[in-house]
């Protein structure tokens, strides 16, 4: 009776492939972890130009002799803000404005709560508020961790728009 061969690989090679699979693996963790942080940089940065956009647009929209603004309070819901000045005052067009846009979903890109805040200074969010009411200006300012040293950056995004209406 003729024995046969047995074809297998030894515990040897097993535990090179084994080792092998745990170093791509462990680079590839390292590499998404650097992808989704430039990524929430890069959403926080989105966030910010959309809302300064949309302020500048729908503001522009005022002087162009619009009466009401239609924002958004809750889901569908919308509210008409009237454009004028002596009706709505600066602080209470950004008031409105934070709602506007957490009713349009903006979502933080570091917590997925609303992103947009009259206060908060944390990663992630973006900051509207009456730069100096009586001059009407609204200052927009957004915040996220800066990837060298790991905290919220000492230098957010700052944009300043004229309330002209």
């Amino acid at each position: 009776m003729k024995k046969k061969a047995i074809r297998a690989f030894t515990l040897i090679e097993l535990l090179v492939v084994v080792a092998i699979i745990g170093i791509l693996a462990a680079i590839g963790v390292v590499s998404f972890s650097g992808f989704t942080g430039g990524a929430k940089v890069s959403a926080a940065k989105s966030n910010h130009a959309n809302v300064v956009k949309s302020i500048s647009a729908e503001l522009k929209k005022c002087e162009m002799g619009t009466q009401n603004l239609s924002l958004m309070t809750t889901g569908t819901a919308t509210v008409n803000v009237p454009c004028a000045k002596s009706s709505t005052n600066t602080a209470s067009m950004v008031t409105n404005f934070i709602t506007h846009f957490n009713a349009s979903g903006f979502k933080n890109p570091y917590t997925q709560a609303d992103a947009i805040s009259s206060t908060a200074t944390t990663e992630g969010v973006t900051r509207i508020e009456p730069n100096q009411p009586t001059n009407g200006q609204i200052r927009i300012t957004s915040y996220w961790i800066d990837e060298t040293t790991n905290v919220v950056t000492t230098q957010p995004l700052v944009s300043v728009i004229g309330d002209e209406r």
